[in-house]
């Protein structure tokens, strides 16, 4: 359908008709569209917003079709250099291809080019970087869409070459890459010509944008100013390190500018470092403030104590500052888990914060800390002042479901019920608005009143029909039914299952719809999902084009796609807002295609995770298939197959845990000491490790083949832990095998849906839940489907219910 160019991929083309010629440089690519990205209300209503069969698109059409992407080394010519690189031979590999190009180079100056392009990345992979900058500076010769990228990569290594006037030159000629990027190789260059303010300068208009990894950058800046030290330099250092205090969520990066500050401060002499270490009180309060928010709660506590002793020792004390200083102490004793203490400070700071906008704040961490440090009188009152004071804030409706939460702890149903039922009305878009009106349906179907569920479901379903967390999709309605079959309007139960099965494509409760209906009517199961994977357009899958996809960032993420670099494909992709939502439909779709080529899956499945709203109404079937192959990839295949199979576990588990522990990041580590694609911790990995012979330190679990066989056998220690249950392995996976455990014996015949509702963790009650809709569809497009292992979940917890 689409034509391969001979100097670029070609990946507009007129659909249908006779065939389109093959330019050597497709106009599109030469003069490219440079038009912003319409926002979401000004979007033409004919603009189409979903993929399109093959078969749908009108001849002479242009489509963008993922599937006609080829990489460089797919080249039939360059099969040598591509045996070279999968040994992982690159110096072979860039000897053979700089053959290719002295003795047989393609016809197209912008082939030409790629092909250089390519060999510079295997110059540099070989550990060559001088002939690298020879190969970019050649492939940067000729105009084409890395033309800047290539003069950029030369400049990079001219850095580290020590060569950083030529580096600048380099850096001089670039116009279409995003300004920030080539900066920051200028501020290398600077701080090696020793100019490391000229560098800072940039550093900190880099840091102040703050993009993903600003960290980093403010901390290199803080190196290079130290590095060559001064008085004005130990002071710019400390001022950064206390950006880094406030503004980031990392408790890592929040420690390490602590220890650069204080090595910044030791160089100062001792009236300027007492200005920083010993500032005025109102220096000491923002102080607090950054401490406190940044998670270090006993330096934050410290802080403002001493804030608060000055200030109230004053004569007149500053009482903005000193409401603050109160807020900042409650914030620190609630990091600490000391809640009845944050209590008490958040008192003093709703009393000193009277005419401050610092209120809200007050009122609602106050609220609670009283609520968890079990005064609920005092967590009532105060959240109902933050609802009449501040109607309109966002923190109103969680206030409102504290608030109700305080009034049930404290035996008052009818005020609990009436806060509930009406915060759709007061908050209809309010963030916990679904949570809150499905506790009340869940309060009353514990309670065995499966009539006063109803009318909460009912709301909840008018108000957000799809929900807003994708793990809740189609809960109001999968309860919903079933309080309808429980109050003997059995036809329209099933029914509502159906529908949920039918509407929710593999989502948790659809799972549950359908096992829940399977124990009914097993035959009416089947149909149900069969007519509804029936109903989805079979085809090939094609994306309508749209001025975005013409844009300078997206042709470059094309070209780097198909020289295998998919780092700096996400970048160019994260500049355009592809992550954002509020870019082209086309734009999201092209994208996520576009990083699938390459085996991306972290991020081309992260993608689609973040815009689900765009396809999960549609089930993996047709034209729909692949676009949830992208969503639901299947990398390290091999291992995951092998591993699966020794350790006697079903791969879709395997990789459900995989996708939602690490979103298939191999050297991921959490905050918790979790290492590698299955988040195994230490102590775990070497128990495991011990019975496999296989190596469990932390570099050896950011090796998948490492990570994925002790992730798979711990998994089949939990599925013989469980034995009739198989399926808790989920919740343990997440809070440790005793959890489960303690909790089926505290409800030893719950129904199996409303057990889970009932994970008294919130992060395992969601995680539990994620995991078997992701399994869902690892079962669906891989393997047996519903028929597979695991994917008929128990009606109830009782072993000897299990179907």
């Amino acid at each position: 359908m689409l034509v391969l160019g001979t100097a670029a991929v070609a990946l507009f083309d007129g659909c249908g008709g006779a065939p389109a010629p093959r330019p050597s440089a497709p106009p599109w690519m030469g003069s490219p569209v440079a038009t912003a990205a319409p926002s979401a209300a000004a979007r033409p209503a004919e603009l189409p917003v979903e993929p399109l069969r093959a078969a749908d698109v009108t001849p002479g059409e242009a489509v963008f079709d993922p599937s006609q992407i080829v990489a460089i080394l797919d080249d039939p010519r360059l099969t040598v250099v591509k045996a070279h690189v999968g040994r992982e031979a690159f110096k072979g590999a860039a000897d053979e291809l700089a053959s290719a190009l002295r003795e047989a180079p393609p016809k197209e100056p912008v082939e030409v080019a790629a092909w250089t392009y390519q060999l510079g990345r295997l110059r540099l992979q070989a550990g060559d970087p001088l002939n690298a900058i020879r190969a970019f500076e050649g492939a940067a010769a000729t105009a084409w869409p890395l033309s800047d990228e290539a003069r950029y990569h030369a400049a990079r290594l001219l850095v580290g070459a020590d060569q950083p006037g030529e580096a600048i030159a380099h850096l001089d000629q670039i116009t279409t890459l995003d300004a920030g990027l080539v900066e920051l190789v200028r501020a290398r260059a600077l701080a090696k010509q020793r100019d490391v303010d000229g560098a800072a300068d940039i550093w900190e208009r880099y840091v102040a944008r703050r993009p993903r990894g600003w960290e980093t950058v403010a901390m290199r800046m803080v190196a290079a100013l130290l590095n060559q030290p001064s008085e004005a330099r130990a002071e710019r250092a400390v001022k950064m390190c206390r950006q880094v205090l406030e503004h980031s969520a990392s408790r890592r990066w929040s420690t390490v500018a602590r220890q650069e500050e204080a090595k910044a401060l030791a160089t100062l002499p001792h009236d300027k470092r007492k200005a920083y270490t010993h500032p005025d009180v109102a220096g000491r309060v923002e102080l607090a403030r950054l401490l406190a928010w940044s998670g270090q709660g006993r330096d934050g506590l410290k802080a403002a104590d001493d804030a608060i002793d000055e200030l109230e020792g004053g004569a007149e004390p500053d009482a903005n500052l000193l409401c603050e200083a109160y807020v900042a102490k409650g914030k620190a004793l609630e990091v600490l888990g000391r809640d009845q203490e944050a209590s008490d400070a958040m008192g003093e700071a709703i009393a000193k914060c009277q005419t401050s906008p610092r209120q809200v704040v007050a009122l609602f961490i106050g609220g609670r800390a009283a609520l968890e440090g079990g005064e609920p009188s005092k967590a009532g009152k105060r959240l109902a002042d933050l609802e009449r004071i501040f109607p309109k804030h966002r923190f109103a409706d969680d206030a409102r479901q504290m608030r109700a939460q305080a009034a049930k702890n404290l035996g008052d149903a009818k005020t609990y019920t009436r806060l509930l039922s009406t915060i759709g009305d007061d908050y209809p878009d309010g963030d916990v608005v679904d949570d809150a009106l499905f506790e009340l349906a869940r309060s009353r179907i514990l309670d065995g009143d499966w009539a006063g569920a109803v009318r909460p479901l009912e709301k909840a379903i008018a108000l957000h029909h799809r929900g807003r967390d994708y793990w809740a999709e189609g809960r109001p309605h999968y309860y919903l039914a079933r309080a309808r079959i429980e109050l003997g309007a059995g036809e329209q139960g099933v029914e509502g299952l159906a529908g949920v099965i039918r509407d929710f494509p593999l989502s948790y409760y659809a799972v549950l719809a359908h096992s829940r209906l399977r124990d009914r009517a097993p035959d009416r199961a089947k149909k149900v999902l069969a007519d509804a994977v029936a109903a989805e357009p079979a085809g090939h899958l094609v994306i309508p084009d749209h001025a975005e996809l013409h844009r300078p960032g997206f042709l470059r993420a094309v070209e780097l796609v198909r020289q295998g670099d998919g780092e700096r494909a996400v970048e160019e992709l994260d500049a355009l807002g592809v992550r954002k939502g509020t870019v082209h439909p086309s734009l999201v779709w092209a994208s996520a295609f576009l990083l699938a080529r390459i085996e991306s899956p972290s991020e081309s499945h992260g993608l689609l995770r973040s815009q689900g709203q765009l396809w999960r109404e549609h089930h993996p079937a047709g034209v729909w298939r692949s676009v949830w192959e992208v969503a639901y990839p299947q990398p390290y295949a091999e291992v995951v197959a092998k591993e699966a199979k020794r350790s006697g576990i079903p791969p879709h588990l395997a990789y459900a845990i995989m996708r939602e522990e690490s979103a298939f990041k191999p050297r991921a580590v959490s905050h918790a000491g979790a290492y590698g694609l299955m988040q195994l911790i230490l102590p775990t990995a070497k128990r495991v490790a011990r019975k496999l012979n296989l190596p469990s330190t932390a570099a050896a679990l950011k090796r998948p083949e490492v990570n994925i066989a002790l992730g798979c056998r711990y998994l089949s220690m939990g599925m013989h832990r469980f034995g009739d249950l198989p399926v808790m392995t989920i919740p343990g996976y997440n809070a440790g095998p005793g959890a489960p455990a303690r909790w089926i014996k505290e409800r030893p015949t719950a129904d199996f849906d409303l057990w889970v509702e009932q994970i008294p963790y919130k992060e395992t009650r969601h995680y539990t839940k994620r995991v078997i809709q992701s399994m869902a569809a690892y079962a669906t497009l891989y393997g047996q489907g519903f028929d597979a292992e695991l994917m008929r979940l128990p009606i109830t917890v009782d072993t000897q219910s299990k179907p």
